[in-house]
């Protein structure tokens, strides 16, 4: 019997309710490092990242079932914030929602996830007074490159 009650606790243990999101910061195609979200989800096939890809004027939205972790071209993993499991679909949408700005010239994958966090913070998903938050958000805004 205890050997069964000690099974059940390690599984609710390891069950975690909020996964961490990340900002992944790549060696890019272009000029500048190539940003993007990545929900790192316990399970491989949940993991997502969250992007806009492309060039000056013709970028695009796309959302990718990865582990940016495998990625040769990974520089950073910026840690940012723990968001509950249940808002995954929610941050999705947000992200799918969030205005790809092509008519900016100079407008880049950087803007886009600065972009996509403030909507986040716009929808409390994400908890702007979080003092953790804030001060990875400042040190990710002082990474950025080319600002448009």
């Amino acid at each position: 019997m205890q050997t069964s009650n000690n099974s059940q606790n390690s599984i609710a243990f390891n069950m975690s309710s909020t996964v961490p999101i990340y900002v992944a910061i790549s060696i890019g195609d272009g000029v500048y490092k190539h940003w993007g979200v990545s929900i790192d989800a316990p399970r491989e096939e949940d993991k997502i990242f969250l992007q806009v890809a492309g060039s000056d004027g013709r970028f695009r939205y796309e959302m990718e079932t990865t582990d940016v972790r495998l990625s040769e071209r990974l520089v950073e993993l910026l840690p940012l914030y723990d968001v509950d499991v249940a808002k995954i679909d929610s941050i999705k949408t947000v992200a799918s929602q969030v205005t790809v700005h092509n008519e900016i010239r100079g407008w880049n994958c950087q803007d886009y996830v600065l972009d996509l966090l403030e909507a986040l913070e716009k929808e409390a998903i994400v908890n702007s007074k979080d003092a953790g938050y804030k001060k990875q958000k400042n040190l990710l805004q002082k990474k950025q490159e080319g600002l448009a």
